[in-house]
């Protein structure tokens, strides 16, 4: 079975390597309108963003993005079958190396930019040329109609897919060095139908060679004619011409070369692609044009008179049902999420027959814990958010966030902005150090070092040891909050995180009696254990959860009370604009 009977039967996973959303999102519109269940595009290699928001069809969905090959999850990794690579032509050599390195038995891929080193390409040529089907370098891909759209073959809006039918199966190949012109013939042939197109790319050295392409149109029991588009310059068109002599390639070919004009200028002139100039006479339009029709392929002098054999060509068309495409026109992405956070379509009952309904236990924390997670959390997950909410609403007025929100409220601002400059002030001094002290717990797990040589390495770095420390309490004097929250270890058959942390705390405690765990330090290694346990978290989620900070989070929330509240007793006591006494004021000489 080869590639094109392959894709025929679903092969079809891609993996982008860069980031170019239009043919990104054309893709995805080709696998709706050819009536795919679910998209072909499994992820994107890309530095700068860990979701690319695109449509299938009208509904919005994010694709994931990685940071590179060797990072995605082995659960994707086993429908990657093609590689679309869109880099620039300066990196695309190493990263389409690792694709295929990291992928052994895919399929071929796209290589799109232009100007890519000869030297490289040729060394591609070498490694992959026989193995793999492999558009380009500079082209516009691969394109098995209503299977698989690899690239911008086809065009890239959603009116040039349509009207080029590409959902619909046919029985002609087309086949070019030239993406714009692959497009075109696309359009051309609409009416018989493509059983393949294949732009083999306008740089000097395409990896997969035009021979190897026409020989799967020859195999294609699909494929009933060829349709070539060429130009001046490199010796593509000779192969044609072997071919032919040798009966390799019997099917009707019909070929059009571009560049008489050529023969206008008193010297050879470059065209478009890196190829398209006449280095020796048989390289003209006009030689390779004779050579062709001599050789038995239907080579037209005219570009209307090969659009006219063109309609000459056998073919028959598979008829598709008409899908409507206005809503796909109408579409705009959002700014921001759609996911619903709240159903408000399933409204609970809070009073019946003159009685208060009971709600679920920690439904609350349950509720937000679902919201910020994404998912259902686990009844002990909501047990023990429920109790830092409790535990952390207020820690006294003498704090630096509750003190901001008592100055501006008496300064006769209002709650929102009293809130937000109490607010302000959270950060790795004041109840922002949860999320810091889950890398931390996660950093020394990971390192495989004993407790002692972690902190060790990090004192020596100069670094703090975020969750370690307190002003108020020490040894022999606990934080009744730390305690409290601890227990909840006792529900855990494992507890690595904690175990950790109250390893480091016996280490540090040892130096200066208030370097104790603190409520940042204890909140984060419980909460990660019993993620990892009761919900079955990976270390790769948790370390997501924390590069978006989701355990600041659970200090804001209940905090976030316990500011308004200072608010409101300021508000109540109206005692005017704060200002210092005088006694702390320091006279400053001239």
């Amino acid at each position: 079975m080869n590639v094109i009977d392959q894709i025929r039967h679903g092969a079809d996973g891609i993996l982008v390597l860069g980031n170019h959303p239009e043919i990104v999102q054309s893709i995805l519109d080709f696998d709706f309108l050819s009536g795919k269940p679910a998209p072909s595009i499994i992820g994107i290699v890309t530095q700068n963003r860990r979701a690319l928001k695109c449509f299938f069809g009208a509904k919005e969905m994010l694709i994931p993005c990685f940071k590179s090959v060797s990072t995605i999850p082995e659960t994707k990794k086993e429908n990657i079958r093609f590689m679309l690579n869109v880099q620039s032509g300066r990196r695309v050599f190493e990263s389409t190396v690792s694709f295929f390195e990291t992928f052994p038995n895919a399929l071929g891929g796209h290589i799109f930019a232009e100007n890519m080193p000869e030297s490289q390409a040729t060394e591609l040529i070498k490694r992959f040329g026989k193995e793999k089907l492999i558009a380009g370098p500079s082209g516009v891909g691969l394109l098995v109609p209503g299977f698989l759209k690899l690239g911008a073959s086809g065009g890239v809006g959603v009116p040039q897919l349509v009207q080029g039918k590409l959902s619909s199966p046919g029985s002609v190949a087309v086949v070019s060095t030239s993406g714009g012109m692959t497009n075109e013939l696309i359009v051309a042939v609409a009416n018989a139908g493509k059983s393949f197109s294949v732009c083999i790319g306008g740089d000097r050295f395409p990896v997969t060679s035009l021979t190897d392409v026409l020989a799967l149109a020859e195999a294609d029991k699909q494929t009933e004619a060829i349709v070539y588009f060429g130009e001046l310059g490199g010796s593509d068109e000779y192969e044609i011409v072997e071919m032919l002599e040798k009966r390799q390639l019997t099917k009707p070919i019909l070929c059009y070369i571009a560049g008489i004009i050529d023969e206008a200028f008193d010297e050879h002139m470059q065209f478009g692609h890196a190829k398209a100039l006449v280095a020796h006479k048989d390289e003209s339009a006009r030689a390779k044009r004779e050579a062709l029709k001599k050789a038995g392929a239907i080579a037209p002098d005219t570009f209307p008179e090969f659009l006219a054999e063109m309609r000459k060509l056998p073919g028959t068309l598979t008829d598709t049902n008409a899908i409507d495409i206005k809503p796909l026109m109408e579409r705009q992405k959002s700014i921001l999420s759609t996911r619903k956070i709240v159903d408000l379509e399933n409204v609970p009952e809070y009073v019946k027959g003159g009685k208060l309904v009971k709600r679920g236990e920690n439904a609350f924390a349950s509720a937000t814990l679902h919201a910020l997670l994404g998912r259902e959390a686990s009844p002990l997950a909501g047990a023990f958010v429920e109790n830092i909410f409790e535990l952390l609403i207020d820690h006294g007025g003498h704090v630096s966030g509750a003190v901001n929100t008592m100055i501006t409220a008496r300064a006769g601002k209002d709650l929102v902005s009293s809130l937000a400059a109490g607010l302000l002030t959270i950060g790795p001094r004041f109840g922002g150090a949860v999320n810091d002290a889950a890398r931390t717990w996660m950093d020394g797990i990971a390192s495989g070092k004993s407790a002692a040589d972690f902190v060790e390495e990090k004192t020596k770095k100069g670094e703090l040891l975020a969750g370690i420390g307190h002003k108020k309490y020490r040894v022999g004097i606990p934080d009744p909050r730390v305690e409290a929250l601890s227990q909840f270890v006792s529900l855990l058959k494992k507890h690595p995180h904690y175990d950790f942390a109250r390893s480091v705390e016996e280490v540090t405690t040892g130096k200066n009696g208030n370097l104790i765990l603190n409520v940042d330090g204890v909140m984060s290694a419980v909460l990660l254990d019993i993620l990892a346990e009761a919900d079955k978290f990976t270390v790769e989620e948790l370390r997501e959860l924390a590069d978006a900070e989701f355990f600041n989070a659970l200090f804001v929330i209940p905090r976030s009370v316990g500011f308004i509240s200072h608010f409101i007793e300021q508000k109540k006591n109206d005692e005017g604009l704060f200002r210092l006494p005088d006694e702390l004021l320091f006279e400053r000489g001239d």
